[in-house]
């Protein structure tokens, strides 16, 4: 049976969500929003979990065999989405960052073949996949991608100067074919 009207009143003076007090007093979303609008009391904001990174990380991922990480929490399409510390973003992004320590650039894709599979070192973005190549082939690559001299800077760990090196020798290159 639903709880009586001024129950529900003082559970959302004391804070609740709509969705703790329908967990509490059985009473249905509509009867809420209508209590809220006769007694004029405020609809609380979302709650972002407080969950750690870590903690968030343990909650959704399982290991899967031979160094697999499986997702198991919330996506948005097929991106894993994590919710922690007030913030959210791509679970694959943080797993990158601590597995690689630095920030992806570009797309981050699985090089493994399991489906699902987050774990770092399966995780590569533009430079990991590029990282057969020379650093001249790799900053060449990143050019051509259309990637700024900041983000090669920031992501291979090399100077302004090599990547303008580059830039001029692909010049030369593409004026000598013309």
């Amino acid at each position: 049976m639903n709880a009586p009207d001024h129950v529900v009143v003082e559970l959302i003076r004391a804070g609740l969500t709509t969705r703790e007090i329908r967990e509490q007093t059985r009473a249905d979303y509509s009867r809420i929003a209508r209590v809220r609008r006769d007694h004029k009391l405020p609809v609380f904001g979302y709650r972002p979990p407080t969950r750690t990174v870590d903690e968030a990380l343990a909650l959704h991922t399982e290991h899967h065999g031979d160094g697999h990480l499986r997702w198991t929490g919330p996506t948005r399409g097929r991106t894993p989405m994590l919710f922690a510390e007030g913030t959210r973003g791509s679970a694959r992004a943080v797993i990158f960052r601590r597995h690689w320590g630095r920030d992806p650039l570009g797309y981050i894709r699985t090089t493994c073949t399991e489906p699902g599979c987050i774990a770092g070192a399966h995780l590569a973005d533009d430079i990991a996949r590029t990282a057969g190549l020379t650093a001249a082939e790799a900053i060449a690559y990143l050019v051509q991608r259309g990637a700024s001299d900041w983000e090669i800077v920031r992501g291979l760990g090399t100077s302004v100067s090599h990547i303008s090196r580059v830039r001029r020798i692909l010049t030369q290159s593409t004026e000598q074919a013309r």
